[in-house]
């Protein structure tokens, strides 16, 4: 089939769990035998790293400054791939500049197959917390109203989990039986175990006596960062060897950095930044343990999938995806909630070595069995052959 997708950025530039996703869904989607070519909004004038996929950066020659410009060139970049590229699915990733692609600019007998990786307006409103409340609700109906454009025109949905199809039926008021749920996946061959993990901690310079705690979020409100750092208040009074390190930027980088300095953790946790690709596994592979304290909105866990492909267990709040990850793993490996009393009991626990932590071998072996590309590709085909066979009959 050719396949057009839309998306939101490339992941080289803006990392991220949907961008992450949608690199290596357009990749698996290729390696099943599709046509790909997919829309981003790239930086200003370059063409993306994109190695033998189709992807258009819609910014390349200028433009696409502002939200207005860049959802307009989406919509502009669309129609021209509906008279050359003649897809036979259309598949936003990204409702936001998804919203000017009208059902008049998609040929009828083209399905559109959209992709629910977030509710964007709700994301918007636990970040803009601090905002009145007036303003914020204000934002918030008129955020979810652009999202609508998108979402009313599609003839069915893929939703990660169980947690992210109850948001589209209970926020949204779409029809269950409209949604599939496909979980994610994660690149194996690049998420693997280290050949060398002992020589790879000391090329970190980690000390081989610490035990090493390791979380990838953006430093947002919603992503639990705080929580953890105060736990560790009470974790280092335990465990005086562990160290955590937290990778990933946002705009709540230097609050947490103060907090760190403030609470006298400065010797035990560290605010690494953005760190690559490549850094990214190796953080992986080095940890003992990842940490992921999502508060809320965690439709899938990326980074949890990720680290266990490396064969590093981990230890999440029992909400959204990460609860349905690491439920079938081991109930172990949840917290309490995601207070900081509650991720601190658990971490000392585990530090102690109590309960029923996976081994590194099952953690790997969890994520072969259940969250390769080729599982995703092969379940999203079937979805599409089923609409377009749907627009087929309804058609004559």
């Amino acid at each position: 089939m050719n396949v057009l997708t839309t998306g939101m950025g490339w992941i080289d530039f803006q990392p991220g769990g949907l961008n992450r996703y949608f690199a290596d869904y357009n990749h698996a989607m290729k390696q099943l035998g599709h046509s790909e070519l997919g829309l981003v909004v790239g930086p200003q004038g370059q063409a993306l790293p994109t190695g033998s996929l189709n992807i258009t950066n819609v910014s390349q020659r200028g433009g696409a400054r502002d939200l207005l410009s860049r959802m307009k060139s989406i919509q502009k970049h669309s129609r021209q791939a509906v008279h050359e590229f003649r897809p036979d699915i259309y598949n936003p990733h990204f409702a936001l500049y998804a919203a000017l692609v009208s059902r008049n600019l998609i040929p009828s007998h083209v399905p559109i197959v959209t992709h629910f990786h977030g509710p964007w307006a709700m994301e918007s409103k636990v970040e803009e917390a601090k905002s009145l409340g007036p303003v914020r609700e204000t934002r918030y109906f008129l955020k979810k109203q652009v999202e609508m454009l998108t979402y009313r025109r599609s003839d069915s949905f893929i939703v990660l989990s169980e947690y992210f199809r109850d948001i589209l039926i209970d926020t949204y008021g779409i029809d269950r039986r409209r949604i599939n749920i496909i979980p994610g996946a994660v690149d194996h061959i690049r998420f693997k175990p280290h050949e060398d993990r002992e020589g790879l901690r000391r090329r970190l310079s980690l000390d081989p006596g610490h035990t090493v705690l390791f979380c990838a979020r953006r430093l947002v409100r919603r992503m639990g960062i705080d929580r953890l750092i105060e736990a560790m208040r009470e974790v280092v009074k335990h465990e005086s060897g562990v160290r955590l390190f937290i990778a990933g930027d946002g705009p709540m980088r230097e609050e947490f950095a103060g907090s760190v300095e403030r609470y006298g953790l400065s010797s035990y946790v560290k605010l690494l930044g953005r760190v690559s690709n490549e850094e990214l596994v190796e953080w992986y592979q080095a940890a003992d343990y990842s940490i992921v304290p999502t508060i809320t909105l965690e439709g899938f866990g990326l980074v949890t999938v990720e680290s266990l492909s490396c064969g590093t267990p981990v230890l999440g709040t029992p909400y959204g995806g990460t609860n349905e990850i690491l439920s079938k793993l081991s109930g172990d490996l949840l917290f309490k909630d995601s207070s900081a009393e509650a991720i601190a009991a658990k971490l000392v626990s585990v530090l102690k070595h109590e309960g029923r932590i996976p081994s590194r071998e099952t953690c790997r072996e969890h994520v072969m069995q259940h969250y390769t590309w080729r599982r995703v590709a092969e379940s999203v085909t079937a979805v599409f052959r089923e609409e377009v066979g749907k627009r087929k009959v309804n058609a004559k």
